[in-house]
């Protein structure tokens, strides 16, 4: 056995976007590697009833797809490079192709004038997609060759100097600027023609095609709008004659929704307790927005599992029959539940014993795949149970892999609160070694057993691993996540006590020689932790908040999510709003802070915006803390999940010289 390597993320292979065909009888997935060009390389793999052979080249570069048939599948990927030259010059151009799943090369179909996100076949044969669209793009209609790309070239110099905003939000993580920017459905037919299906000011976020071709389910947000609204509807367009109607009374924190007889099974929350993080109830809902209530439901709709070593895409609800299917989280472990529609009973579909990051079901409901990391596996697929792919076989043979120990500790309020343990892969109960407290962001996330190459690589370096799921965490009630106004209180308790028990247990950490880090929620709570206590010898912030009032103004969530989770809008004084923000911000604290501080960001991170790292680093050099401050530059908020991976391998070669530097 070898140790597990600081790069070797570089041979995993990332899935998503499993999908069945039309009987389905076949089986087709999306794989991702990095390659070495510092990206990463997508192809779609068919599974045709035993393993899963590559049906694009290893070395593509895939976009969407969909199943034609059980033999055929359409995908998007630039290959002609004239194409690619429009594209750099500023046109908007998705190529697909279309290739047999039996033999054969991909043979182009059609090339769609705008940038495509999604694609669905109806029953005549067109096409329902999504597309980007830019409302500050110039009109090209009726223009000249030569007068297009006159006007191309002067709107990119345009973008170039200068922004327009007037709405909120004006940019996005991941995504740039925004403003103006809408994702729009539209009907291709196979004539060529595109024809626009929602306004230009509308914003479409998931849809769903009737079975019959006729009708879209969608929701999102219609125009005119100036601040966009965290609440949604269901709206209902008909093909036919092109009309768009709501269907709820009143907006709601829509969660999951499809089909279902003449109307929808949906999973929505007022949100009138909770906010945006209430877990929903189950309704079926007819088309005039009668709403029947199946059930509550006391836990999230989705994976929100952790780990570092999965990307995601793929269905994640579905109807099938008089049933709801649905990814939730129950504890640490992401299951398909099944609701029946009839009864409103909820049963478990799965039992995996790991966390299901999207599925898949056939019409009939006779066939079902889902993809999955279970145990310390990386993600494959699975069906019945059995493991149907080995795309990830090789890639931790013989590694040596620390098990994660499971604990729980039960807090002042009578909580329990789960966390686990990984030893140092070559541990002797003689010796004495260094530990890191792990903090996961969210903070509505949850760790749970699922393989994590950053905390694995750590215990082969020989640290211990701590890591939990303090108050404020997913997979557990309402009530346990309820933290809004209480950040840097119950979940520090909860993180501290967790420590401690954890110490106890292994008396083989060094209390004197242990870390703490964490990105997102967890670079907050890095710094509150160091600023609420010196026992830890050294620091990892990584993307996090220290002043929730910038943070507030700035990040594309900011202006509804910092307040509301800090309570500033329940202070009855608005001069006091500033006031609450400010008491939970570590940087009002950071006098405090004896801590060498390793501080990590990227610079187009619009979630936590990089002056946290900036205003953190500089209040800690300020005052004589040996502080070191890493930027990433073009990279965003998931930089440790799917950023390039050069990036990543900086990124954790730069944790560990620093954790061994005070630590070791």
């Amino acid at each position: 056995m070898e140790n597990l390597k600081l790069d070797d993320f570089k041979n995993y292979t990332f899935l998503t976007n499993l999908f069945l065909s039309q009987s389905g009888k076949n089986a087709a997935v999306v794989a991702s590697k990095a390659n070495d060009k510092n990206g990463y390389n997508k192809a779609i793999y068919v599974n045709k009833g035993e393993g899963f052979f590559p049906l694009t080249p290893i070395s593509g570069n895939v976009g969407t797809y969909i199943w034609l048939d059980d033999d055929n599948i359409l995908f998007s990927e630039t290959r002609d490079k004239d194409v690619q030259e429009k594209k750099d010059r500023g046109h908007e151009i998705t190529s697909f192709y279309k290739i047999c799943i039996n033999g054969g090369e991909a043979a182009a179909a059609f090339d769609v004038p705008a940038n495509v996100t999604s694609i669905k076949i109806c029953p005549d044969g067109s096409y329902i997609l999504t597309a980007g669209y830019d409302n500050s793009r110039p009109n090209l209609d009726g223009k000249t060759p030569a007068e297009v790309e006159d006007a191309l070239k002067q709107w990119k110099k345009d973008g170039a100097s200068y922004q327009v905003v007037d709405e909120l939000p004006y940019w996005f993580n991941g995504g740039g600027f925004t403003n103006k920017k809408r994702s729009r459905l539209y009907k291709y037919s196979a004539g060529g023609e595109l024809a626009p299906l929602t306004g230009t000011l509308d914003n479409v976020s998931t849809y769903k095609l009737s079975s019959c071709g006729g009708y879209i389910a969608f929701t999102g947000e219609l125009a005119p709008f100036e601040i966009s609204s965290i609440k949604t509807n269901l709206y209902l367009l008909d093909l036919a004659s092109g009309e768009i109607k709501k269907i709820l009374t009143e907006n709601q924190f829509i969660k999951a929704f499809d089909f279902y007889g003449d109307g929808f099974a949906i999973a929505a929350t007022k949100g009138e307790t909770y906010n945006f993080h209430e877990h929903p109830s189950f309704y079926t809902v007819d088309r005039s927005g009668n709403m029947t209530k199946l059930c509550d439901y006391d836990y999230s709709i989705g994976s929100s599992a952790g780990s570092d070593s999965k990307f995601s895409g793929g269905y994640t609800s579905m109807v099938r029959g008089d049933a709801f299917y649905f990814i939730s989280l129950q504890g640490y472990e992401g299951d398909v539940f099944k609701l029946c529609l009839k009864s409103g009973g909820i049963t478990n579909a799965t039992a995996c014993g790991g966390n299901i990051e999207c599925f898949d079901m056939s019409p009939s409901g006779d066939r079902f795949v889902y993809n999955a990391m279970i145990g310390l596996d990386l993600q494959e697929i699975y069906e019945k149970g059995d493991k149907i792919s080995s795309f990830n076989d090789d890639a931790l043979a013989n590694k040596k892999l620390s098990t994660p120990i499971y604990h729980t500790i039960t807090d002042k309020d009578g909580y329990t609160v789960d966390g686990w343990v990984l030893k140092p892969t070559d541990f002797d109960a003689d010796k004495k070694y260094p530990a890191i407290l792990n903090i996961h962001g969210g903070p509505k996330a949850a760790y749970g057993e699922s393989f994590f190459h950053e905390m694995q690589y750590l215990a082969n370096h020989g640290y211990f691993v701590l890591f939990s799921n303090p108050r404020g965490s997913d997979g557990k009630s309402n009530d346990f996540a309820e933290i809004r106004g209480k950040y840097g209180t119950v979940d520090y308790d909860n993180l501290m006590q967790f420590t401690d028990e954890m110490c106890a247990i292994y008396p083989a950490i060094d209390q004197a020689r242990m870390g703490v880090m964490g990105g997102s929620y967890g670079g907050f709570m890095t710094n509150w932790v160091t600023a609420h206590t010196n026992r830890f010898a050294a620091a990892a912030s990584m993307r996090g908040i220290c002043n929730w009032i910038s943070f507030s103004y700035i990040s594309d969530i900011g202006y509804f999510f910092g307040p509301d989770q800090q309570q500033a809008l329940e202070v009855e004084d608005p001069a006091a709003v500033a006031d609450k923000m400010w008491h939970h911000s570590p940087l009002k604290y950071a006098a405090n802070v004896k801590t060498p501080t390793l501080i990590l960001h990227s610079d187009e991170d619009f979630r936590c915006w990089i002056p946290e790292a900036y205003q953190w680093f500089t209040a800690l050099k300020i005052n004589g803390v040996d502080t070191r401050m890493h930027i990433f530059k073009g990279e965003n908020h998931e930089l440790s999940r799917s950023g390039k991976p050069e990036h990543r391998v900086r990124r954790l070669e730069e944790i560990v010289a620093w954790m061994d530097k005070y630590c070791k």
